[in-house]
């Protein structure tokens, strides 16, 4: 029985807190898997591949949404064209979006993966979501990938002392007020940049951009659904590119949290398989959360359609 392969990331925001993790996390799999904490991208690298010779039925991270994407990352390239195995999140970060997202609500990490290995070793069918992931420059896989306004948010909330959802929401409030204002902050969010999108292979109407965001899961953060197509159609994720005044925004703000659509002309809004981005100048750009260093091109292409275990 090939069973769970958990990774633990002990820098994520929730697991600095707890030093003795990963002592924990390997009493709760048990004899149903096992546990490594890798030391950089290498070793993560290597543990990725351990677990596709292995042939493990599920990887659990602990860890935040750069864990995931890291860890996502590393098995995608372990595993190449074959089936990625069931993914379990398992709540280690500040924000842990990525698990409220896909509507894992769980516990501590520790109980919610005693419960599934109990679950697994007891040949138990667990239940599953899916979840489209972006393909990033052929190499990266992630579920939410941006450039413009979302990289200078989180610029400002890394930049502000204090981690986790009070924190986001109070950088949130500031955003949303000088939105509504036109001024301070939200010129800065809302600052554009130079560029060429393609979707699908139609080039669209804009030179410039505030706004760069594909995803393959519906919320953003804080409950907000900005990418509400993201999760209806299989092979598919839905891309916001255009230059919206911060104003106009700021109008459709309950548009935001509910998941509706903006209705804007200076905004595109629909489903793609692939978008090509290329920048004027180098500018950077995110994945899950996680800032990457500036690129002048961005290939994105619907990745593999990921099983989650829901509990």
């Amino acid at each position: 029985m090939p069973g769970i392969g958990v990774v633990t990331n002990p820098r994520a925001g929730g697991n600095r807190k707890n030093g003795s993790r990963i002592h924990c996390l390997g009493e709760a799999v048990g004899a149903a898997g096992f546990v490594r904490e890798p030391d950089g991208l290498d070793e993560l690298q290597a543990v990725a591949h351990e677990m596709r010779e292995r042939e493990i039925d599920i990887i659990a991270v602990c860890g935040g949404d750069g864990s995931y994407f890291r860890s996502l990352s590393a098995l995608g390239e372990a595993y190449g064209a074959a089936p990625l195995p069931a993914f379990l999140p398992l709540r280690g970060g500040s924000m842990n979006t990525i698990a409220r997202a896909v509507g894992f609500r769980g516990g501590a990490p520790e109980a919610v993966l005693e419960q599934v290995a109990r679950r697994f070793a007891a040949g138990e069918k667990l239940q599953t979501t899916w979840r489209q992931l972006i393909r990033v420059n052929q190499r990266e896989l992630g579920f939410l990938v941006g450039s413009g306004a979302i990289v200078r948010f989180l610029e400002s909330y890394y930049a502000h002392s204090g981690r986790g959802p009070l924190a986001a929401m109070r950088v949130t409030a500031i955003a949303a007020a000088s939105a509504a204002l036109g001024v301070g902050m939200a010129h800065d969010l809302f600052d554009g940049f130079g560029a060429h999108v393609t979707c699908d292979g139609e080039r669209l109407d804009f030179s410039s951009y505030n706004v760069l965001f594909a995803a393959g899961i519906a919320e953003f953060g804080l409950g907000f659904r900005v990418a509400y197509l993201a999760d209806r159609k299989p092979g598919f994720f839905h891309v916001l590119a255009g230059q919206p005044r911060a104003t106009q925004v700021a109008r459709r703000f309950v548009h935001l949290k509910a998941g509706w659509p903006m209705r804007l002309d200076g905004l595109y809004d629909n489903l793609a398989r692939s978008v090509s981005v290329e920048f004027s100048e180098p500018t950077k750009y995110m994945i899950d959360g996680d800032i990457l260093e500036p690129v002048s091109r961005l290939e994105l292409a619907a990745g593999p359609r990921l099983d989650i275990i829901q509990l």
